[in-house]
Parts: C-alpha cells; sequence; structure tokens
C-alpha cells in the first residue's frame, strides 16, 4: 500500500519514473506497467493522473520548456548579455543531469512524430522570441541592432541546444569555462576595429 501524497507530487513522482524508463528502454519499448513499478505505484496509480504513455511525454516536454521560460524572464530581469548567459547557465544545471538525455530523445522522437515535432518547434519558437526580446530590450543603450539581436538570440539558443547535447554524450563544461569564453567573445566584438566586417 502506498502512502497518500498530494497530487503534483505523486504527479512528479510518476514522471521522474517515467522519464528514467524512457531512457533507459526508449520511449516506445516502455510499457505503463514499468513505469509504475519504477514509481512503485500501481498501473492505476499511473492512469489516475494520466490518460496514457504519450501523456506522460508531453508533460515531461511541458515541464522541461516552463523550467525554459523561467529561465528566459529571469534573464529579463538581469544584466545585458552576461546576466542572461548566467541565467541560461542555471537552466541548464548540471551536464550529468539526465535532463540532457531526455532533451535528445524527444528530439529524436519528433523526427519520425509529426505532432511532437510540431510542440517541439512551437516551443522552440516562443523561447527564441523570449530571448530576442530580452536582447532587444538590452539594446536600449545601443549594444546591438535589432537584426543582431535577432541574430544573438539564434546564437544563444543554439549553443544552449549544442551543450545539451554535448552533456548528454558526456562532454561536459564547467560554469565558469563558458563564462570566460563569453566575456572573451565580447571583447572581441568590443574590440572591433571601426567599420571593420562584422
Amino acid at each position: 500500500m502506498t502512502r497518500h501524497r498530494p497530487t503534483e507530487e505523486r504527479r512528479a513522482q510518476i514522471l521522474a519514473a517515467a522519464r528514467q524508463c524512457f531512457l533507459e528502454r526508449g520511449f516506445h519499448a516502455t510499457k505503463v506497467e514499468r513505469i509504475a513499478r519504477q514509481a512503485g505505484l500501481s498501473k492505476g496509480a499511473v492512469y489516475f493522473h494520466f490518460e496514457n504513455k504519450r501523456a506522460l511525454l508531453e508533460a515531461l516536454v511541458e515541464a522541461e520548456f516552463t523550467r525554459a521560460r523561467e529561465a528566459v524572464d529571469e534573464a529579463a530581469q538581469g544584466a545585458p548579455l552576461t546576466g542572461g548567459v548566467t541565467a541560461l547557465l542555471a537552466f541548464l544545471g548540471d551536464p550529468a543531469d539526465e535532463r540532457h538525455r531526455f532533451f535528445l530523445l524527444t528530439g529524436e522522437l519528433a523526427v519520425h512524430d509529426e505532432a511532437l515535432r510540431e510542440r517541439l518547434v512551437a516551443h522552440h519558437t516562443h523561447l527564441l522570441q523570449g530571448l530576442e526580446d530580452v536582447l532587444q530590450a538590452w539594446q536600449a543603450g545601443a549594444v546591438m541592432s535589432a537584426q543582431e539581436a535577432r541574430g544573438v538570440a539564434v546564437l544563444l539558443k543554439a549553443m544552449a541546444d549544442g551543450l545539451q547535447g554535448s552533456w548528454a554524450l558526456g562532454m561536459p563544461a564547467d560554469g565558469a569555462t563558458l563564462l570566460a569564453g563569453l566575456s572573451a567573445l565580447i571583447r572581441l566584438r568590443l574590440g572591433r576595429p571601426e567599420g571593420a566586417p562584422p
């Protein structure tokens, strides 16, 4: 008999088990029974909170993008660029976190799943717009043009995606090294001679 827990706590327990099972066996090979066993619950308890295995996957995807949107909102409160990248690194967290492997898993699934692909593209587009909005707000001091803000947003998003992919493969880089690299890139831009091509 499992102890009664609040709904959100129980859902989090089931989602953690589902993510672990998806990473171990793949989405298609994972059965709801296995997720229930991993969570220490009955299959009925899983179905009480989630309609099916697909609903579990979608809830995990939504949770990740909620975290990402919160990171963008935090970046909007910080100092230009360096503060934003610090918030981005805080979102990415520990390179060993299994969330990075889950990021690769959902991307692979989306290649053959149009509905999931559309959902991921919509989320990524929303995040990209959020990053661009943050950068355009920071450009008030004429640090960058609107076109540059869009380009930097695309590059920051691509770097975050690339870091998650690298970390999922076991190729970590610590936050201090990444911030040092960012500082070097900023110095390169600021040190560019007048009239030199970007």
